[in-house]
């Protein structure tokens, strides 16, 4: 049986989208709340979640209303998890959401431009 987590393409889309969405959770951070880019950026273990958060996106974006369903759970995965055992627990949820949402649209983005070109 075919499927999508077979074409080597739609691995990197979903690593390097994980990478980018990060630094663009950081930026996003930074902008808001004065977070150093460095502290989200620079931490290898944000990094491997964000490309973790990514790994369900092609299944989502396979649903109907995919792209919706695949924003808001890069958006509301990441923030969950962060208020129940990541931090910054002090943090309210919305912001945790805006901070996320540059995540979601970075990675969306390049999970779009990279599974469908390469």
């Amino acid at each position: 049986m075919f499927s999508i987590y077979s074409i080597s393409s739609v691995w990197l889309a979903i690593i390097l989208g994980g990478i980018i969405g990060c630094v663009a959770t950081a930026f996003v951070a930074n902008a808001l709340k004065g977070v150093p880019v460095k502290a989200v950026a620079g931490n290898w273990a944000k990094h491997v979640w964000s490309i973790i958060f990514m790994v369900p996106v092609p299944l989502l974006i396979g649903l109907p209303a995919g792209w919706i369903i695949a924003f808001l759970w890069l958006v509301l995965a990441p923030t969950i998890a962060s208020k129940i055992y990541f931090g910054p627990k002090d943090l309210p949820f919305i912001t945790l959401c805006t901070f996320h949402a540059g995540f979601a649209v970075a990675g969306l983005i390049i999970y779009a431009l990279l599974s469908r070109t390469l």
